[in-house]
């Protein structure tokens, strides 16, 4: 994750080690400063920076800031000599560990500069995933309250005493054996028309609001449900959802050009595999 820098964790520790080894910087870029035999180039400097957050670069306009960031990289250099120094460099594990950031930096440069390139997506394309996508909708919402009870004689009570005027919120407080919507006077959440319960759509369909419904069985309990209100949320329009909608597809597209590259590549390089070392202890 991007963010300021606080410290050397090990991840930048291990790109900064990654750096040291494979000596990215070209002899033509201008040293912003010198670490044993190690240089800090201004490559390096302004790819720390695009590390950051766009609002924290735009601090790093000031001179002081600058300056503070460049000790920051030093610090991390000067620990970055000692470690090779010391062989850390040579250390098998230590070794996998700065290749799987290399695969990491190389691959994700890959994908921007190729995969990316040839997944644009139209304003045509990103309409029709807006008009034919099931999720994309109008939703029609419901607000349901239950009284919940064990026996059903104790529902047919219940129930008559409705009928008669009491109060639903009361009668919920007072007999509703669920603890959390009797809190609530038996009020659920919001719910989706289509994508409730089977039992609860079938009892709340024909009835208008502030209608109670007839008892309903549910495994082992007896349920009375009350239609409270009804509303339609309208499915946002195209030129809201457009920007998410074209980073959806476009995604998508970069997933599949990936699957049809890597096909492509294994024709072009050669690979070899061997899955019978794949033992817990490589044996």
């Amino acid at each position: 994750m991007k963010g300021i820098w606080k410290g050397v964790s090990i991840s930048i520790l291990f790109v900064m080690l990654a750096l040291a080894s494979w000596n990215f910087a070209q002899e033509k870029d201008e040293v912003l400063a010198k670490v044993g035999n190690e240089v800090i180039t201004r490559a390096d400097f302004e790819a720390r920076l695009k590390s950051f957050p766009a609002s924290d670069q735009q601090k790093m306009r000031d001179v002081e800031k600058r300056r503070q960031l460049l000790d920051n990289i030093i610090k991390s250099r000067l620990i970055v000599v000692e470690g090779m120094n010391r062989g850390l460099a040579e250390k098998p594990e230590l070794k996998a560990r700065l290749k799987i950031l290399r695969d990491q930096a190389i691959g994700q440069e890959y994908i921007e500069d190729y995969l990316s390139k040839k997944a644009e997506i139209s304003d045509k394309e990103a309409e029709d995933f807006y008009n034919n996508h099931p999720d994309i909708r109008d939703r029609e919402l419901l607000k349901v309250s239950q009284i919940v009870v064990k026996k059903e004689e104790e529902a047919r009570e219940v129930l008559e005493r409705l009928k008669k005027g009491e109060p639903f919120k009361k009668l919920a407080r007072e007999k509703s054996i669920d603890i959390v919507s009797k809190q609530m006077g038996g009020e659920l959440e919001w719910i989706e028309k289509g994508r409730e319960k089977k039992e609860v759509g079938e009892a709340v369909s024909s009835l208008k609001t502030g209608e109670v419904s007839e008892i309903v069985k549910i495994k082992e309990d007896y349920y009375i449900f009350k239609l409270d209100n009804k509303r339609v949320d309208a499915k946002p329009p195209f030129p809201k959802m457009r920007e998410a909608i074209i980073k959806q597809l476009k995604m998508k597209k970069i997933n599949e050009l990936y699957e049809k590259e890597t096909e492509e590549l294994r024709k072009k390089i050669a690979v070899e595999v061997f899955y019978d070392q794949l033992t817990p202890d490589g044996k």
